[in-house]
């Protein structure tokens, strides 16, 4: 009989391990997560010509992920946005939420910027469109692996012109639904900025970006840079 999903987060959660991001020299470790046998088999392929990084596992639905994130110790989890009946999203957030110290990257088809704010909500560090190319994601994977944020080049192209245009004239529920804080808040971790550095340009607490950017239960340690 198939483990309830609230029962495989909370058995996760209680077995919890720390894990490090990859010393110099090290291999950065990671976890595919896909329903796709073919794009699994497309992505081990891709990956495993690169020696910076080795895969140490596949997923291809919600139970065995979160299995594979406690046995496979992956400092990098590759995410689908689209998962079944099931969204990504649901699973990035169990893993951000027991395992704060992992990265997770969405790469996706969809350039839905409502999905890379609900992404950024639940505490993912990366979002990539699979139209992009391959030195771009061992490039987002091993950034990921270091502490830093990564949003695809057309998305943070999208976020930036509506900076551009002027926060105060966009209607709150225009430009893919995201209000006019939200945008400014993408645009900034669209540049790489750290949490400090995001509180002091839109001159709120630094608490309140981390509550926004990281999953409410655990303030993230090792994956995006807060200083």
């Amino acid at each position: 009989m198939p483990v309830p999903r609230e029962r495989m987060a909370l058995s996760i959660e209680k077995q919890q391990s720390v894990v490090r991001t990859p010393e110099k020299g090290e291999p950065v470790r990671v976890l595919l997560i896909d329903e796709s046998v073919i794009a699994l088999q497309r992505l081990t392929a891709v990956l495993s010509k690169c020696e910076r990084i080795v895969v140490v596992g596949t997923a291809r639905t919600e139970v065995d992920a979160y299995a594979a994130v406690q046995t496979c110790r992956p400092n990098v989890v590759v995410l689908e946005m689209l998962f079944g009946r099931m969204s990504g999203i649901n699973i990035c957030r169990t893993i951000r939420q027991t395992h704060p110290n992992i990265a997770v990257l969405f790469f996706t088809a969809k350039d839905d910027a409502s999905l890379l704010r609900s992404a950024i909500d639940v505490g993912a560090q990366g979002y990539l469109l699979k139209s992009a190319s391959t030195e771009a994601l061992l490039k987002s994977i091993e950034a990921l692996a270091i502490g830093k944020a990564v949003v695809d080049p057309y998305l943070t192209h999208v976020v930036l012109t509506w900076m551009r245009i002027g926060m105060g004239r966009v209607p709150r529920h225009s430009s893919g639904g995201l209000p006019a804080d939200d945008l400014r808040l993408l645009s900034c971790v669209a540049t790489g900025k750290t949490d400090r550095q995001i509180a002091q340009e839109l001159s709120v607490d630094r608490r309140v970006i981390v509550s926004r950017l990281h999953p409410p239960t655990q303030e993230v340690t090792g994956a995006r840079p807060q200083q």
